[in-house]
Order: C-alpha cells, then structure tokens, then sequence
C-alpha cells in the first residue's frame, strides 16, 4: 500500500476545502430554516388535524393534491330506466380547490386549524330535466313568448319588427326542415339576440318515436342551428305536435334538454281573429306562464296589442329561459 504525505501547503489546502465544505453545509442548513421561516407555514397551524407548520407551499400543494385525488369526485346525472319508470337522483359531485386552500393555510395565523375547501360540482342533468316544464316561475313578474315554427316565414318579418319595435326577445323554436328552407331568416333571427329553442330536426310524431330517434331528432337539430347560426341553441325542447311522454321528455333529458309545453295555447294555427287571440291569452294569463304561439297572420296582426296587453297587466313579456329563472 503506497502512503502520500502532505506538505504544510498541501495539508492547508485540504483544510481550507474542509472547512468551506462544513460553512457551506452549515450556510445551506439554514438557508433552509430560514426560508421555511420566511415562506414556510406558521407554527403550529394544522390542515385536517394534520400538522403542516413549517410546510413551503410547493409541499404543501403536493399535500393538499394527495388529498384531492382520494377525496374529488365527478357529478352523477339522474337518470330514468323505462322497465321501471323509475328516475334515479342525479348526485352532486365534489373538487378540492388546491391553489385556494394553500393560500388559506399559508397565510393563516400560528395555531389556526383549518378545513380542505371542497367545492360541491352540480350534475348537468338533474331530476326535473325528466319533467315537462308548463310554466315558470311565479314570482316573477314575466311571461315567455314561445314561437314554434315549422312554417309561417311569411309572417315572420313583420312580428321581428314589433318584437324590435317594443324591445322584446321571445323564443323560437325551430323545425330542421324550416331553417334549411330559410337558413337567412333563422340567422336573422339569431341576429337579433332571439333565443333558439330545439323543435326537432323535422316535424315528425315523437309518440311514435324509440328512445335513439328521439335523441337523434333533438341532437342532429341541435347540429344544424349551431352550423346556420355559429349559436349554441338554448338547450329546450318543445315536442312536435305538443305530443308528451315520460319516455319523450327522458330522451331530450338524457340529450341535456328540458321539455317545455305551455300555460296558455293562443290556438293561432285555427286562424281565429285577433281579438278573439287577444282574449283568450290575456282572460288567463299569469305571471310566470309559457305563451304558445306560431308565425299566423293573427299572430302578426294581434301580437302589438298582446305586448300591451300583458304590459298593462303588470306583466313583462321575453323568453322561456327567463321565466325559468
């Protein structure tokens, strides 16, 4: 074995190596205390029972995620099982809000005991998706106007330009056959800020109809407003024909629809004359109510003296979406 020996030089180099080595292990050490002093928890704050004093916040992300992982879950939508007809309850889900509750913990003062911030997640599709909607609220002091169109483009200029005039939105609910005939006016319509409702792809009979041709009716509708208009239509259904059943209404549910009916029919489609329209839809109406209308000559004729109508009695006209509210 070959043994070296150090000069007085050497040796105090090595010495000198040593002791930086140990200064700077020493400088890194409480470099480390210092900066968890610093950015690091308060003494003595725990997070879930937990004592996290002392944690820098990039640890006490890594925490807070383990957590989340074990603890987030994804919203159940309820849904409906025609063997049964029973509706299974949509159940909320939940997510742990990482960056908020470490900014929480971080700031928190010495001995504070604190709780993950979880945010409930709302299911898409809840119980009442799966149930025909005949009226809104009435506690508001609205009514909607639902316009159903499978025909009647000729009608339909004029009733924008009151509807403008007296700066009213209603909705409209439009048949697939209809806006590939008249794509301008149905983005005229969208132009206007009118809301887009679903009447299906064509103007078929829905009580004939299995649950994926239902769903086909409403989505490939759905499809063909967004491609015309560049607009998402709202998501309410009205059947053809105001035909209704549980598996009619599951169907545009599942498709994320509500099915929407009406409080009071003006029976429009009979060609009835305007007062006797005016008569039969202001006799009845209540706040809150779904207006049932069509592009008709009366329609067009009576539809100013309906606004005013409605006005006088305390009552605003608009959309479906806001009476739902």
């Amino acid at each position: 074995m070959q043994i070296f020996f150090l000069n007085r030089s050497q040796l105090r180099l090595v010495l000198l190596t040593v002791i930086t080595l140990i200064m700077a292990s020493g400088v890194l050490i409480n470099r480390e205390r210092l900066s968890r002093r610093i950015f690091g928890v308060r003494s003595g704050v725990k997070l879930e029972g937990r004592l996290v004093q002392g944690m820098l916040p990039e640890e006490l992300t890594g925490l807070v995620r383990a957590w989340a992982a074990k603890i987030n879950r994804e919203p159940v939508n309820a849904a409906y099982f025609p063997e049964t007809g029973e509706i299974i309850p949509a159940q909320p889900g939940r997510s742990v809000k990482v960056a908020e509750t470490v900014h929480q913990v971080c700031i928190a003062p010495p001995g504070s005991h604190l709780k993950l911030i979880i945010a409930e997640l709302q299911p898409a599709i809840t119980e009442e998706y799966f149930k025909p909607v005949y009226h809104g609220n009435p506690e508001t002091s609205r009514v909607a106007l639902a316009v159903n169109v499978a025909w009647g483009e000729e009608h339909l200029p004029e009733m924008l330009t009151i509807l403008n005039e007296e700066k009213i939105k209603a909705t409209f609910f439009l048949v697939g056959t209809w806006i590939k005939a008249f794509p301008d006016l149905t983005r005229e319509l969208a132009r206007h800020d009118h809301e887009l409702g679903n009447h299906g792809f064509y103007h078929g009979h829905p009580l004939q109809m299995k649950r994926e041709e239902l769903k086909r009716l409403i989505i490939e509708n759905e499809r063909l407003i967004e491609s015309v208009t560049g607009k998402i239509p709202v998501r309410l259904f009205a059947p053809p024909y105001g035909e209704i059943s549980q598996l009619i209404v599951s169907a545009a549910a599942e498709s994320g629809y509500r099915t929407i009916m009406w409080s009071v029919d003006s029976v429009d489609w009979k060609n009835p004359t305007p007062e006797i329209l005016l008569n039969r839809v202001l006799t009845k109406i209540k706040a809150g109510d779904i207006i049932l209308l069509h592009p008709t000559a009366p329609t067009k004729a009576a539809l100013r003296d309906l606004i005013r109508g409605l006005r006088e009695k305390g009552l605003e006209p608009g959309t479906v979406s806001q009476v739902l509210q």
